[in-house]
Formats: C-alpha cells, sequence, structure tokens
C-alpha cells in the first residue's frame, strides 16, 4: 500500500500533504502490528514453556504411580514448595492448613473430602474437610 501511494503521489494523484497523512498512518499501523505480533509470540512462547513443564512433571508422576512411602526424591522431583499455616483453635479444634505446590502444576487441591491428620502424639484419624 506505501508502494502504491507513493506512486500516486509521484504521478500527482495524490498531493505531499496527503501522502505525508497517508504514510503517516501506515507507519503507525505497522507498528502496533508489530507490538501486537511480539506480545503474541510472547504469549506462544509462555504457551510452549507451560506446557514442556508441564509434560516434564507428568513425566516424574508416571515413576511414582504407587509408591509405597514418601521420599525425599520424590519431594525434589515433584514439589515446589510446602507452606505450613499456624493452627487456628478458634473452633475448639486445632485445624492447620497446609499447601502443597508442585512443580508445573501450582497448588491443587486433592484433599477435598477426607484429611487424615496427625495429632502431635501418633495417632491418625480421617475427618472431614471444612471450608
Amino acid at each position: 500500500m506505501f508502494k502504491r501511494i507513493y506512486e500516486d503521489m509521484v504521478a500527482g494523484r495524490l498531493s505531499p500533504e496527503r501522502f505525508d497523512k497517508l504514510s503517516t498512518q501506515y507507519e503507525e499501523e505497522q507498528k502496533q502490528v508489530r507490538q501486537v505480533i511480539g506480545e503474541l509470540q510472547s504469549l506462544i512462547d509462555d504457551g510452549e514453556q507451560e506446557a514442556h513443564d508441564l509434560r516434564q512433571f507428568l513425566k516424574s508422576v508416571r515413576k511414582y504411580t504407587d509408591p509405597e512411602e514418601l521420599t525425599a526424591e520424590m519431594l525434589n522431583e515433584l514439589v515446589d514448595k510446602i507452606i505450613v499455616h499456624a493452627p487456628d483453635k478458634s473452633s475448639g479444634h486445632r485445624r492447620q492448613k497446609i499447601e502443597i505446590y508442585y512443580k508445573a502444576a501450582g497448588i491443587i487441591d486433592i484433599a477435598d473430602n477426607l484429611c487424615e491428620a496427625g495429632d502431635g502424639r501418633g495417632q491418625w484419624r480421617k475427618e472431614r474437610k471444612t471450608a
């Protein structure tokens, strides 16, 4: 298009002022298109990285389909971080929130119905999770 309006200006079909205005608009459009292309490429790159990370995570998880015990190797390979919150005793029962952030998957709420909790004396009980 830019070539065409230049040819029109040279042939006298377009005034130099109009050419300047149109060329400025086309250059601005090209600048915006390059910016959008950059943003879209960044989104594509982020998506590809997330897909790669997820594939790596799934590959790691498949190695541990039926573990008998939790090992340090498993934690290092699968878990990014674990956050243990302060205990809450406001309901008369001691409740403590623990968040596990898995590599490439973030936090996953697995224990939606039943949780096993230790009471510090080696005794374990099942309890319903409450909101």
